[in-house]
């Protein structure tokens, strides 16, 4: 039987494929996770409702639907919702998404650059990426 040594080049190449793997499913537990409106209105993120406030909004512009459009909260309760907060809470579900990908590949980015994958804590690194950063 022989056995094969691997470089630590190759050692460090199979982490950064084991973080990435580990990375993507930060993401989409964040991406799926949902999000709080500034006025506190939990809003689920997931891809059933993505698709069902992109139908609703398509509809409305195709004049199949019109307001008040009823809709099931994330908390179980009903709310009829105008033109405006639709496309209000499909634009924050998009910038949640968009954001949750961007934070994905800012960090993949910063793994291929590490020469230390086994110290990368890529928890840290997915929130801080997702943090907004104030220009000086």
């Amino acid at each position: 039987m022989k056995m094969t040594l691997k470089s630590a080049a190759d050692v460090r190449a199979d982490r950064r494929v084991a973080l990435k793997s580990t990375l993507a499913e930060i993401r989409w537990t964040h991406q799926t996770g949902g999000l709080s409106l500034p006025d506190g209105t939990f809003i689920r993120t997931d891809d059933h409702t993505r698709a069902a406030l992109t139908e609703a909004v398509n509809s409305l512009k195709a004049g199949v639907l019109s307001v008040p459009v009823p809709w099931k909260m994330a908390n179980g309760h009903w709310a009829d919702l105008g033109e405006t907060d639709l496309l209000g809470i499909t634009a924050a579900v998009t910038a949640h998404v968009q954001a949750s990908f961007a934070a994905e590949r800012a960090v993949s980015a910063q793994i291929d650059a590490t020469t230390n994958p086994d110290g990368f804590d890529i928890s840290a690194a997915f929130t801080t990426a997702l943090t907004p950063q104030n220009p000086t």
